[in-house]
């Protein structure tokens, strides 16, 4: 498989950024339900369905928000599900259930082609700059193939068994990244609150145990009162109700997970700001301000 051709279904807030880097390197098929996010992307083939853009290519990217976009894309009129896929291999980049993640495993046998569940973390400038972390489940010589083709999305790529695993770490990663955010964004409240200057709490923050990745990346726009979503609260929100079913599944104890749920529910009236828009309770609620 020296040059396949890729398929990519889904030009969302990820997928377009995802779809933009590999035409650079490989022949490349999109389809996206909005047709002109399809048209905007120069020099790739448009298809005018998935079950078009599956059978025109060897390997075929799903991006898509929720459970309810994939199974439309797979199995609805004109579905992915609908094209011969012998042979070919089927990537799922988005974040999804692994009850449907497993369904599309067995599909995937009965069918005869190979799947892998890879969903991405890095936001969306991370997809833009090809700088995407994958998650990666499924059969380990499929995902060696594949390797080179994630290149050119991404700089890291991490295999973690079979699948569902790929989504499995996903929706840990963002438990945790939601927890991680909402505890800074509390301790920086209280210092406020407190009459501590912001510029002296992030000063300790940032030099001590409590620096971290999502608020230094998110305090600069906070700041600036820019909420434009580079990762929308109501797919967060999305991904920790999909924790909280594995929670239950696995019997994992975490009283903070059920926590966190609550603040985000608070927040869905704002849903499509980015997910740092958490910030704006915990102001109205303090009566400080995280503003430059």
């Amino acid at each position: 498989m020296e040059n396949p051709k890729i398929g990519f279904i889904g030009l969302g807030t990820m997928g377009r950024g995802m779809a933009d880097n590999l035409k650079k390197t490989y022949p490349l098929c999109v389809y996206n339900r909005t047709r002109s996010r399809a048209e905007a992307l120069a020099a790739a083939e448009i298809a005018g369905s998935p079950r078009e853009a599956a059978e025109r290519s060897e390997i075929i990217f799903t991006c898509v928000s929720d459970d309810r976009a994939l199974e439309e894309i797979l199995s609805g009129s004109g579905g992915l599900f609908e094209a011969d896929l012998t042979g070919k291999i089927l990537v799922d980049s988005g974040t999804t259930s692994l009850g449907l993640t497993e369904k599309i495993a067995r599909e995937a046998k009965r069918k005869d082609f190979e799947f892998l569940d890879a969903p991405v973390t890095g936001s969306k400038s991370g997809a833009e700059e090809g700088k995407l972390m994958f998650m990666v489940g499924g059969k380990k010589e499929v995902f060696d193939r594949i390797v080179p083709v994630l290149k050119t999305m991404g700089e890291r790529f991490v295999y973690c068994g079979r699948t569902p695993n790929g989504q499995s770490a996903k929706h840990a990663l963002n438990l945790t990244l939601s927890l991680v955010l909402e505890s800074y964004l509390e301790g920086l409240a209280f210092g406020l609150k407190a009459g501590v200057p912001l510029k002296a709490m992030e000063e300790i923050f940032g030099n001590s145990g409590a620096k971290n990745g999502i608020a230094s990346f998110k305090m600069p726009y906070i700041k600036k009162r820019d909420f434009a979503p580079h990762f929308m609260l109501r797919l967060m929100d999305k991904d920790l109700k999909l924790a909280a079913l594995d929670r239950a599944r696995f019997g994992v104890y975490a009283p903070l997970a059920d926590e966190i749920i609550k603040i985000f529910d608070q927040a869905l009236s704002r849903g499509n700001e980015d997910v740092s828009t958490i910030a704006k309770t915990l102001e109205k609620a303090n009566g400080v301000s995280f503003s430059e």
